[in-house]
């Protein structure tokens, strides 16, 4: 159930609302907390974590969203994401080849 949540949380509260709306105000709300935060970071506060997805070497995928700590010039450090359970590991393992894939058809898109 965890696992389901983030990946159809839009499809749950469209279902919610019987059809009648989406899950814009959450995803708008996810992008005002992460400006805010950044913004802090900028203005010199520190520990300022926040997930995000960013080019990395954590993984095989050239992009990953990570925990990030941002400070003044944007992320100082991509974190690690810690050690999978055995479970974990197989649906990660599922989920690179995919990631990787829609990476490239960005940059491919990017490059025409």
């Amino acid at each position: 159930m965890l696992r389901s949540l983030p990946q159809f949380g839009g499809d749950e509260v469209v279902q919610a609302k019987a059809g009648a709306g989406s899950a814009t105000l959450s995803m708008a709300y996810a992008g005002y907390v992460f400006t805010e935060n950044v913004l802090k970071a900028m203005a010199g506060e520190k520990d300022i974590v926040m997930p995000a997805y960013v080019q990395s070497d954590l993984t095989d995928a050239e992009f990953f969203a990570s925990p990030c700590r941002f400070g003044k010039d944007g992320v100082e450090e991509v974190l690690g994401f810690g050690e999978l359970t055995e479970y974990e590991q197989g649906w990660f393992d599922k989920m690179i080849p995919e990631l990787k894939a829609q990476i490239q058809k960005g940059k491919d898109f990017a490059a025409n």
